[in-house]
């Protein structure tokens, strides 16, 4: 009887492989002992190039008051979609992602929904205004934004004062000078800077019922308001002074009517010989 050398050899290759891959993968599925527990949580905040108001402790304190917090927690049962859905429910955060590391290590990695504006109504609501035009409700925290006070509804801060502070904040100049906007009762706009002690009055914005026609046309009113308050700077108050006026009114279309800044009183001091 003779043996087949060939056929017995490629067998017990096949034995060797199939034992090999059988301890490969136990060995591969085995948990690491060492990483059963979380060791580790690594918090980012997207990079951003605007204001924001969230840091790594702020979504660290909102998990820990959820009870959420990964850290020391057993790997396999922490749920990474519980910890996303809720930290979106916070309306300054657009986007979150989460992951595990075999090294005991949680990520979560957060996108800030960014503000534009600021309103502090005369009812007494205090919000902000997010880059799309929506609500965000912001109580407590603070950011160098664009304030707008005044009669000012919602709606009117969403539909008009969001795409003035949008045009705004595409032009550096303005972006940089503009502090405060003041809607009036008959909705006349005031402008605050941040540079000079005078306050600016554009006149209304125009109104229309399209968005777009609307978006369209307050853009317009702020190219050529802005551009008359511009050529003021430079060629009226570079020469009298930025604290010359305490009043500049551009409503009127063919004219700037300016109210010239009370004179202030100088302390005068006696020298009394002794």
């Amino acid at each position: 009887m003779s043996i087949n050398w060939k056929k017995t050899i490629i067998v017990t290759l096949d034995l060797v492989l199939a034992a090999y891959l059988i301890l490969a993968t136990t060995s591969f599925n085995k948990p690491d002992r060492t990483a059963e527990a979380c060791q580790q949580v690594r918090i980012k905040i997207a990079a951003t190039d605007s204001s924001g108001f969230l840091s790594a402790s702020d979504v660290k304190e909102m998990l820990t008051n959820k009870h959420l917090y990964p850290s020391g927690q057993n790997m396999e049962l922490i749920d990474l979609r519980t910890i996303e859905n809720t930290l979106k429910q916070n309306s300054f955060i657009s986007g979150v992602e989460c992951y595990k590391t075999q090294d005991g290590t949680v990520g979560v990695t957060v996108t800030q929904q960014l503000p534009m504006l600021r309103v502090k109504a005369d009812n007494g609501e205090d919000y902000y205004i997010d880059i799309d035009g929506e609500v965000m409700q912001g109580e407590g925290h603070a950011s160098d934004l664009i304030v707008a006070t005044g009669g000012i509804s919602q709606w009117y801060a969403k539909n008009y004062v969001a795409p003035l502070v949008r045009w705004i904040m595409a032009h550096d100049l303005w972006k940089n000078q503009v502090e405060q906007i003041n809607i009036l009762p008959d909705k006349s706009l005031e402008v605050i800077p941040r540079v000079g002690n005078h306050i600016a009055c554009l006149g209304r914005m125009p109104e229309n019922k399209s968005k777009e026609r609307r978006e369209r046309l307050i853009n317009n009113f702020a190219e050529h308001q802005f551009s008359r308050l511009d050529k003021f700077y430079r060629y009226g108050l570079n020469e009298v002074g930025w604290n010359k006026y305490s009043y500049i009114n551009l409503e009127f279309g063919n004219q700037i009517i300016c109210k010239k800044s009370k004179p202030q009183k100088q302390e005068t001091s006696e020298n009394k010989q002794p």
